[in-house]
């Protein structure tokens, strides 16, 4: 089976490294196109609810510019290992919840497969303390999802 339109979720964190590779692979295919998103996702920032310093808009702000800085770097070294595989990736940066902001880019690109990794949970107290994207967006998609849960 071959896809045309791949949308591959990253993170920079470890557990992602399989989808990752699943994702190079796939896109390979001929006609196939890769794009790979990194989601600024605004939880950390329910945190500075709690700051009631004067300087709470501006570290708000840092927040903001520290994890769309990460996120840079996380498309940054796929599009490069895309590049060395001879692969055309794109690259997409959103704000906001990414169990709201993947389905939607996936009906609004046209993707026919999404690709994303998730960790391995030893117990339940892990399962529960996590906010385990893959869970979140069960059940969201009309098309495949390819979950590589390490």
């Amino acid at each position: 089976m071959t896809f045309s339109r791949i949308l591959l979720c990253v993170d920079g964190e470890p557990h992602t490294e399989t989808a990752v590779h699943l994702a190079l692979d796939l896109a390979r295919a001929p006609g196939a196109s890769l794009d790979a998103l990194y989601v600024v996702d605004p939880y950390l920032k329910k945190f500075t609810d709690e700051i009631y310093a004067a300087n709470r808009d501006e570290c708000r702000a840092h927040l903001d510019r520290s994890l769309a800085a990460e996120g840079a770097v996380a498309l940054d070294q796929l599009l490069a290992r895309a590049a060395v595989a001879d692969i055309v990736a794109g690259r997409l940066l959103e704000y906001g919840p990414p169990e709201e902001v993947i389905p939607r880019l996936v009906i609004a690109g046209g993707y026919d497969l999404v690709v994303l990794g998730g960790k391995r949970f030893s117990g339940r107290y892990d399962r529960w303390t996590s906010r385990d994207l893959p869970a979140r967006l069960d059940g969201k998609f009309a098309v495949p999802v390819l979950l590589a849960r390490v």
